[in-house]
């Protein structure tokens, strides 16, 4: 694997700073940009508990379009020190300009990749070919933490329980079969299933360590220009 760090996702060059008001809808925020109240598309629909906090600041993405209903996309917020990144899609571009780049702390001595991989009826995030065998890859992005401990998810997933079903189906026909929860924050030393939000999927998740899938864990470095790869951490899969 290579030494160097990962380098960073941009937000982009059309950034510009608010202040969280409220949502009214889990895909809508509205927010204040140079003083003006606006709406902005929220990219994560889950329900970011303790980080949608009225008078939060933010920052967001400047795309006006045809076909947007919103010229603002939310995506980081203020959370005490630290700034927490509420676009579940840079998870996926993280990784893969991490396989690229072969800074990925996880599958050392690959030998190439796929992204977005049909498998059945489904997509799968990665494909990660190795001497031995091709590993399926699913990326989960956590932006829940309470105390250190990032709970995936924050809201019910009947998806995420169908793609762990999936990665235990893989197994049988002799392929590697993994999860990558990442947690686009810096705060994050543990990650554990969210039990009291969606227990199925926390059923399905140690159904799956028991069946081999492997679990990985990593939080982020998140500045007010871009996301980057940080630290490995634990998950915990056991019932509290």
């Amino acid at each position: 694997m290579n030494s160097q760090k990962p380098t960073p996702v941009p937000l982009g060059d059309l950034v510009v700073d608010g202040v969280f008001l409220e949502r009214p809808n889990r895909y809508l925020a509205r927010v204040l940009v140079d003083g003006r109240e606006t709406e902005a598309h929220v990219p994560d629909p889950g329900r970011l508990p303790g980080l949608m906090v009225p008078g939060r600041r933010v920052r967001l993405v400047h795309r006006p379009g045809p076909k947007r209903k919103t010229d603002y996309s939310l995506v980081l917020v203020r959370h005490g020190s630290i700034w927490v990144s509420v676009y579940p899609g840079f998870a996926n571009g993280l990784v893969e300009r991490a396989l690229q780049e072969r800074t990925l702390p996880f599958f050392a001595g690959f030998t190439g990749y796929a992204s977005e991989v049909s498998v059945g009826g489904s997509r799968l995030d990665f494909r990660i070919d190795t001497r031995a065998a091709s590993v399926y890859l699913e990326v989960k992005s956590v932006s829940f933490v309470e105390d250190g401990v990032g709970r995936f998810p924050d809201a019910p997933t009947v998806r995420g329980v169908k793609h762990l079903k999936e990665l235990v189906a893989l197994l049988s026909l002799g392929h590697g079969a993994a999860v990558l929860f990442v947690s686009q924050r810096s705060d994050t030393r543990l990650i554990r299933p969210n039990d009291a939000v969606d227990p199925e999927f926390g059923r399905a998740l140690r159904e799956a360590r028991r069946a081999g899938v492997e679990l990985y864990g990593i939080n982020c470095k998140v500045g007010k220009s871009g996301v980057a790869l940080n630290q490995p951490v634990d998950v915990a899969v056991e019932a509290e």
